[in-house]
C-alpha cells in the first residue's frame, strides 16, 4: 500500500498525537503506555499516533493522510514525497535519551482531558 512521507518542522524521535474530533469514542479510551505504542492518555476521540523518526518524518497511509491533511498542515507538517512500498516502520528507542519516547500532542484540536 502506498504511503505519504510527512515531516514536522521541530519534533524529532517522538510520538506525535493528532486528534480526529469528528470521531468520538462511545466511552473514554485509556491509551496504552508509551512503551506499548500508545501515549498513556485518556482519549475521547479517535487519536492517531505518529511515530516520528530522528528527522521528524513518518510515512502514513494515503487514507490516513487524506483524513488528517488539514490538521497536519495546521501543525506545520509538510509532504516530502510519496512512497510506493513503505518499509516496516518503528521508533528507535535507543536514540531517545533515557530510553523513553517523548509524547508531543498536537496544539490544534486537542481533547479537553
Amino acid at each position: 500500500m502506498p504511503g505519504i512521507r510527512i515531516q514536522h518542522p521541530t519534533a524529532r524521535n517522538a510520538r506525535y498525537t493528532v486528534v480526529d474530533s469528528d470521531r468520538p469514542y462511545p466511552i473514554p479510551y485509556h491509551c496504552t503506555s508509551p512503551l506499548q505504542g500508545g501515549c498513556g492518555s485518556i482519549h475521547l476521540f479517535k487519536t492517531h499516533h505518529l511515530n516520528l523518526d530522528v528527522a521528524g518524518s513518518v510515512i502514513v497511509s494515503t487514507g490516513v493522510f487524506d483524513l488528517l491533511a488539514h490538521r497536519l498542515q495546521l501543525d506545520g507538517f509538510v509532504v516530502t514525497n510519496e512512497v510506493a512500498s513503505p518499509p516496516p516502520l518503528g521508533v528507535d528507542l535507543t536514540q531517545v535519551p533515557g530510553g523513553g519516547i517523548s509524547i508531543v500532542k498536537s496544539p490544534n484540536l486537542i481533547e479537553p482531558i
